[in-house]
């Protein structure tokens, strides 16, 4: 039976003017598994479409939509066996073009498109970007906690107004209002009105109510909440315990965003705790519950259940400013004393006498602000040690030289997990795919693996996370195909974080040269600067596919033939490039755009082979050595002095 293609529209009435999108979609009814293989080379590679049941009627944006019937739509950009410039699918249309409506089936359609494998034999210019890691959070939602009771939470209360007057810096001084002045609490409202007026019940939470109240985290409602908000339990580390979370969605989305939590960066932290060599490690407990809420504020944070509302006495745990302000109280009572990860605190030292007089200044503030800790696992509170665990990660300052690896016991349980067995055999839930690639994304920053070596596993995860935003209600119990390529990078990593390497921290010596490196339209050149001048140089003209390619990804072209070509010697190699997203990517190890992440992490393989460490930096084009050189000047005869290139 011939294939048999129409042309379906869709008015997209989301920005300030209307617009038809055209979507390419079957309607012969076949489904893939009765396509020919050569039909399936010619037409590309298809993936499912789940039929919206709604009407097509997207809740809160005003973008109302068609639903349409057929199941199975076009994934432009698979084998292209006519070439460039030939004809994918019936549709007579180039590479550009075709990745130009793959683009707009995803940003406009939902990301429903989804190849399904990375497609690692499309050029760089018919696959120039892909979404950015998931715009959405993709945390799990909450698991079942098979009706474990209630953790007994601490009835101690912290003293914020003693709390801010350490604060030396001011910074939760400016968030404390959000706790005890109403009048404060009001104007962080978006629209201007707090009156509230939500109500969503919670199911189940009758049975914690005597809990929650003997020790004094919610009370009784005696008016109607002017928000009262689905509660749940998610299980606690121990198995046997259940912690309270309250859904304030319908709170956070009515608020304004709250600032910065001023929590460092993971390897910040990582590289301030291997400056030293002893540490004392507590957590708060049950911290957000020590922190009181003023009663006129509690009002806000009701909890719906059957019978009569309760409201929450205590430091809203699902509250988009909790975390800020918790954040920034424990900032204060570590500081210049150490670091602190919302409610675990680490007190630092060189030598163990100025570790312990450290540890003797923090019991002094936590005992004057009233906050209550307890030490972590097995240890002794206020112990001083050189080798512990905190917030994941395993330091040891008694070797030689510092160095941290992942807390091996969470290591074994995300390698052995059954969500990464359900990844890996190829169909998993969403919500399993993102727990796993939320423990990849962690572990690769412990590790200091450069995320850029997992393309696939990115480009998959972006895709994914833009459905997730784009559909009216998330669905985390759906069932995906996960492509073959991601799932050997994740076995990669897998067998990585299997082994948990010790990580060295520490920068190595500087190796004395400069790598200059820069690209325009059409060539790209390179320069290696030693000892005040150009000891070697490469150049070149783009051809085939990346003469047609973004200009970023023209740059990170550049840099990874000069890292290739003229960087030998080991140690910190400086790098020096005029194009800020090229610098940011060599920074952190990874790019938005897949085809960028297959450039870079060719060239960050080969600097690991010669142990070189990048440190790329941004200069003013005016400024940059190899511009002339990409605009039709040749190299000079090397080595040449710096002037060279004026």
């Amino acid at each position: 039976m011939a294939v048999t293609w129409t042309r379906a529209w869709w008015r997209w009435t989301g920005g300030p003017t209307t617009r038809p999108v055209e979507r390419v979609v079957r309607v012969d009814g076949r489904s893939r598994a009765d396509e020919p293989d050569d039909e399936r080379q010619a037409f590309g590679r298809w993936v499912r479409k789940r039929p919206r049941v709604d009407g097509g009627k997207r809740r809160g944006d005003g973008c109302g939509r068609r639903s349409l019937s057929p199941t199975w739509v076009l994934a432009v950009g698979g084998p292209q066996s006519a070439g460039r410039g030939g004809r994918v699918g019936g549709v007579g249309r180039d590479a550009s073009r075709l990745a130009g409506l793959q683009r707009r089936l995803q940003g406009i359609a939902g990301g429903l498109a989804v190849y399904d494998e990375a497609p690692d034999n499309v050029s760089s210019s018919t696959y120039s970007s892909t979404p950015s890691l998931p715009g959405c959070r993709v945390a799990p939602g909450r698991r079942a906690d098979a009706g474990l009771p209630l953790a007994r939470v601490t009835s101690n209360r912290i003293d914020v107004e003693a709390l801010a007057a350490m604060d030396g810096v001011g910074r939760f001084r400016e968030v404390l209002p959000m706790l005890m002045d109403p009048v404060a609490f009001a104007e962080a409202f978006v629209s201007g009105d707090a009156a509230g007026g939500c109500r969503v019940p919670s199911r189940g939470m009758e049975r914690h109510r005597a809990t929650l109240r003997s020790c004094g985290v919610a009370s009784d409602a005696r008016s109607r909440p002017a928000f009262a908000m689905k509660a749940f339990t998610t299980p606690k580390k121990d198995g046997r315990t259940a912690r309270l979370v309250l859904d304030a969605r319908p709170l956070n989305d009515a608020m304004r965003r709250p600032p910065s939590m001023d929590l460092p960066r993971l390897r910040d932290f990582i590289a301030e705790v291997e400056r030293h060599r002893f540490a004392m490690q507590c957590d708060g407990v049950s911290y957000f519950y020590q922190f009181p809420v003023d009663a006129s504020i509690s009002r806000y944070f009701g909890i719906g259940m059957k019978g009569c509302d309760m409201l929450l006495n205590v430091l809203c745990m699902g509250w988009s400013w909790a975390p800020c302000i918790a954040q920034r109280a424990s900032n204060v009572l570590v500081r210049d004393l150490g670091l602190a990860w919302v409610d675990n605190f680490l007190v630092l030292g060189g030598t163990l006498d100025e570790a312990e007089r450290n540890v003797a200044v923090f019991r002094k503030r936590a005992q004057a602000a009233r906050v209550e800790v307890r030490a972590e696992g097995d240890d002794a509170l206020w112990q001083v040690r050189s080798r512990f665990v905190c917030v994941g990660v395993e330091f040891d300052l008694a070797a030689e030289t510092q160095r941290h690896r992942l807390d091996p016991a969470w290591a074994e349980r995300w390698v052995g997990g059954s969500g990464m067995t359900a990844v890996l055999s190829g169909r998993a839930t969403a919500r399993q795919f993102a727990e796993v690639f939320g423990g990849a994304v962690w572990a690769t920053d412990i590790l200091a693996v450069p995320r850029c070596h997992f393309a696939a596993l990115l480009s998959f995860a972006g895709r994914l996370g833009g459905r997730m935003v784009d559909a009216a209600a998330p669905v985390w119990d759906e069932v995906v195909d996960v492509p073959p390529s991601a799932r050997r990078e994740l076995g990669a990593l897998r067998k990585i974080v299997r082994e948990n390497p010790w990580v060295v921290g520490g920068v190595p010596e500087d190796t004395g040269s400069v790598l200059w490196t820069d690209a325009s339209s059409r060539a790209w050149a390179a320069l290696l600067e030693a000892e005040g001048r150009f000891v070697d140089g490469r150049q070149g003209v783009f051809a085939g596919p990346d003469a047609d390619a973004h200009i970023n990804l023209k740059e990170m072209l550049a840099f990874a033939e000069g890292v290739v070509r003229l960087c030998w010697a080991p140690g910190a190699q400086r790098c020096r490039i005029d194009n800020a997203a090229v610098v940011g990517a060599v920074a952190k190890g990874s790019s938005s755009s897949y085809a960028a992440n297959r450039v870079l992490s060719r060239s960050l393989r080969v600097a690991e082979r010669r142990r070189i460490v990048l440190c790329p930096g941004w200069v003013p084009s005016g400024e940059q050595q190899a511009d002339p050189y990409t605009r039709g000047a040749s190299l000079p005869r090397f080595p040449a002095p710096l002037s060279a290139s004026r």
